[in-house]
């Protein structure tokens, strides 16, 4: 992989710059050859509009923010995004595959340490815009809106391979690998069931469970990290939306349970029914990529989660509602459920959990029998995924830091969030037809 420096638009507008360098002192013909300085200038032109296009969109959407119109926001920004890619990638979206399974889960659930393992087998996770290593080829942020809030089914494949490269890994391995996303907030958004049914209509599903009042938790903890990040990006603290971001853990959960913040999840329920409707829903070839960009984008009040972040803890600790959505579109058959702490968590959980998953996805299963498969600590894995060596523990990746006294949820309100999510619990119990032991109070 390429330094950030020499990658993407980067990499381009050096190239463009020396490149004229090279032409102004007629070295090596090159002021006798437009066509290659005329495709760098367009490479570079392009990369720059959706690079600004993004950041004005991102600072919305992602970071709840005004833009910051400062040289220093937009380069931190620039530094870590890839505009030309994602350009490239939606002109050749029609000539791209689909993924065989998606792994859902809210949040802190365990998707990035389950990614890890499988693509130490061989999978290949999705194309991210951000370079930011638990997001690369991990998640692609695709029906959370990040692409302008272009959520359309028609243009997903613009995450993933394209088909002369899985031709090229088939004639090198024999078969070829697995593809999946592993977009975390995709479980939560409630516009996402439909539109990932259309995109991928015979994937598989892994659910990622953790205990709601944990879950809520960590992700406060990590939204205080994101929120320094962007401090430190240099994006000013001028949020959409007045009192935002809550200024407590107990503030983001009154917040998330407020009536306002449900009307737009009941908004949000209608939203995919409106982006498929709009222009047909065709998800295949040319004609899906121009219902995709003529489809309409979701508004920025549902972007990535509605109400922002951290107004999204009562909706996340619902698991059953969400898992629900999902099990009407797919069916619970094509469904495999793992609890973060019971099984991931555990010497040798991830392979077990993927060796679950390989009946739904059976190249999976041939992927995970091969003699040279690594799990995502480097151990082998023999026939099923089984480890070699008694089974290390999974490595636990994106670990939220422990907060200031002032900003760390105080354990008195866990215990009444545990409590408050008893029955929410009971009801995916329910469902699961089986008790994950969240409501015993003497653990």
């Amino acid at each position: 992989m390429l330094p950030v420096w020499l990658s993407d638009i980067r990499g381009a507008l050096l190239a463009f710059l020396v490149t004229e360098l090279l032409a102004f002192f007629r070295c090596f013909g090159l002021s006798e050859s437009p066509v290659l300085r005329c495709g760098l200038a367009l490479s570079c032109l392009a990369g720059l509009c959706c690079s600004i296009s993004f950041y004005l969109h991102t600072c919305r959407a992602v970071f709840n923010r005004k833009p910051t119109l400062s040289f220093k926001a937009f380069w931190h920004h620039f530094m870590v995004t890839r505009p030309l890619e994602v350009v490239w990638r939606f002109l050749t979206a029609p000539f791209r595959v689909q993924p065989d399974f998606h792994i859902l889960g809210e949040t802190r659930t365990g998707t990035t340490s389950m990614a890890a393992h499988l693509r130490g087998l061989g999978c290949i996770g999705p194309f991210s815009p951000w370079i930011i290593p638990l997001a690369s080829d991990k998640e692609s942020f695709y029906f959370v809106g990040h692409y302008w809030g272009l959520v359309h089914p028609g243009a997903y494949r613009m995450c993933f391979p394209l088909e002369p490269t899985m031709w090229l890994y088939e004639l090198w391995y024999g078969e070829r690998p697995p593809v999946f996303d592993a977009c975390a907030s995709h479980l939560n958004a409630p516009w996402a069931a439909p539109l990932i049914r259309a995109a991928s209509p015979e994937a598989a599903l892994l659910v990622m469970l953790r205990p709601p009042a944990e879950q809520n938790a960590s992700w406060w903890r990590l939204e205080q990290g994101a929120h320094a990040w962007a401090r430190g990006m240099g994006l000013e603290e001028d949020f959409l939306r007045e009192g935002y971001p809550p200024r407590s853990f107990q503030d983001a959960l009154r917040a998330s349970q407020s009536e306002p913040v449900a009307e737009l999840y009941r908004t949000g329920e209608l939203a995919a029914a409106k982006v498929l409707g709009a222009f047909g829903t065709s998800i295949h070839g040319v004609r899906g990529l121009i219902a995709a960009l003529r489809a309409p984008c979701l508004s920025e009040l549902l972007l990535p989660f509605p109400g922002g972040q951290l107004c999204a803890f009562e909706h996340m600790g619902r698991y059953a509602r969400n898992v629900a959505r999902y099990a009407k579109l797919f069916g619970k058959e094509r469904m495999v459920f793992a609890e973060t702490q019971a099984e991931l968590g555990k010497p040798g959980g991830a392979a077990l959990i993927s060796a679950r998953l390989s009946a739904l996805v059976p190249r999976l299963r041939r992927w995970q029998d091969r003699p040279v498969s690594r799990s995502l600590d480097g151990r082998s894995l023999s026939a099923g995924g089984q480890s070699s060596d008694n089974g290390k523990t999974a490595l636990r990746l994106n670990e939220s830091q422990t907060l200031p006294p002032e900003l760390e949820p105080p354990q008195e309100v866990l215990a009444q969030l545990r409590q408050h999510y008893r029955a929410a619990n009971l009801e995916l119990f329910e469902f699961l037809g089986r008790d994950l032991g969240w409501n015993d109070e003497s653990k």
